[in-house]
């Protein structure tokens, strides 16, 4: 009887515990729940931002809003071109950088670029336009090689990164 009394009050402290111990687990996770949808909340951007960039990307879809030093940034895809778009406070466009395949790419520019760099595989561009300035940074690959070949809006070609594949 004696036996049977120290062993109810053991497996009661036993349930105690593990449930104290189940409490502080839940309690943590809704914790950690709360700081990730805290952390994943969009920033609020100013009405000068979403109007300028409303009337610029018209067709923009999917767009996702990050707020950095003064500069709010918009990621999202236009024509199944994904985009991202850089603001100042004001509303002012600063920078955009698009990626797309070498059907986006200006056909003169695609034109130099296979007749420069024939035999090997365009991956894929990344796009910049800064103030009055676009850049075209290609990517393209043979056997051997990855290249970056970088190009102004005239077609002028530069090498400026190769790297041996493993």
């Amino acid at each position: 009887m004696l036996i049977d009394r120290i062993t109810l009050s053991i497996s009661k402290k036993l349930l105690t515990e593990k449930s104290i111990t189940m409490k502080k687990i839940i309690v943590c996770l809704a914790l950690f729940a709360a700081l990730g949808a805290a952390a994943t909340t969009p920033p609020e951007v100013n009405e000068k931002v979403l109007r300028a960039f409303k009337e610029t990307f018209i067709k923009a879809t999917d767009v996702v809003w990050h707020e950095m030093q003064n500069v709010y940034q918009a990621s999202f895809k236009q024509s199944e071109i994904t985009t991202r778009a850089f603001y100042d406070t004001e509303g002012n466009l600063l920078r955009t950088t698009r990626y797309y395949a070498e059907e986006s790419l200006p056909v003169h520019i695609l034109s130099k670029l296979k007749n420069k760099y024939s035999g090997k595989v365009i991956h894929g561009v990344t796009e910049i336009t800064q103030e009055n300035e676009v850049a075209y940074f290609v990517t393209i690959h043979d056997e051997k090689n990855w290249y970056v070949v970088k190009s102004d809006s005239y077609g002028s070609l530069e090498l400026t990164k190769k790297y041996k594949k493993a």
